[in-house]
C-alpha cells in the first residue's frame, strides 16, 4: 500500500477513536451512572454499564456506525413515562394510542423512527419497574434519552 494511503488511513483510525469517545463522554454527562465497561465486552468495543439502586441496571453500546443502542432493565415506570414522553411528547408510542405512557399501565410500547432507522421500545412492568430498549440511534438522540431518565429520576427523589 502507498505510504500516503496509510498514513491517510492512520489519520482516519485517530479521528475515529476520538469520535467515540467523544460520544462515551456525551452518553456519560447526560446519565453520569454510566462507566466504561471492561474490554473485550463480548458486543461493541464502545460500551458503557452502569448498576443504580434507584434506576436498576443497564447498558449503553456505541458501534462502528456511530449509533447508539440503549439496555436499561428494572427502571421505575413513572421515570421511563416521564422521559419519554418529554423527549417525544405524548401519542408516538403504538398501543399508547395518544395517551401519556405514566396513563398506559403496563405493557409494551415501540416506536421506529423511518428517518433513522431508530428503533424503541418500553415496557412498563406490572411492579412499577420496567425497561428501556433503544437501538440503533443517533448518539445525539441517545443523549437525549439518557438526559431525559436522569432527570425523571431527580424530580422523582
Amino acid at each position: 500500500m502507498q505510504p500516503a494511503v496509510i498514513t491517510a488511513l492512520h489519520d482516519w483510525k485517530l479521528s475515529w477513536n476520538r469520535t467515540q469517545e467523544a460520544a462515551s463522554t456525551a452518553m456519560k454527562t447526560a446519565f453520569t451512572s454510566l462507566d466504561l465497561a471492561k474490554r473485550p465486552t463480548g458486543c461493541c468495543d464502545n460500551m458503557l454499564n452502569y448498576e443504580d439502586p434507584s434506576l436498576g441496571r443497564g447498558r449503553v453500546c456505541i458501534d462502528e456506525y456511530g449509533r447508539a443502542t440503549i439496555d436499561f432493565d428494572d427502571v421505575p415506570n413513572e421515570v421511563i413515562g416521564e422521559a419519554i414522553d418529554e423527549v417525544w411528547g405524548i401519542g408516538w408510542f403504538d398501543g399508547a394510542e395518544g395517551r401519556p405512557l405514566d396513563a398506559c399501565g403496563p405493557g409494551t410500547y415501540n416506536y421506529d423512527d423511518e428517518s433513522t432507522g431508530a428503533e424503541y421500545e418500553v415496557t412498563l412492568g406490572p411492579d412499577g419497574a420496567g425497561k428501556v430498549f433503544v437501538s440503533y440511534v443517533p448518539v445525539p438522540d441517545a443523549a437525549a434519552v439518557l438526559d431525559a431518565l436522569t432527570s425523571a429520576a431527580a424530580r422523582g427523589r
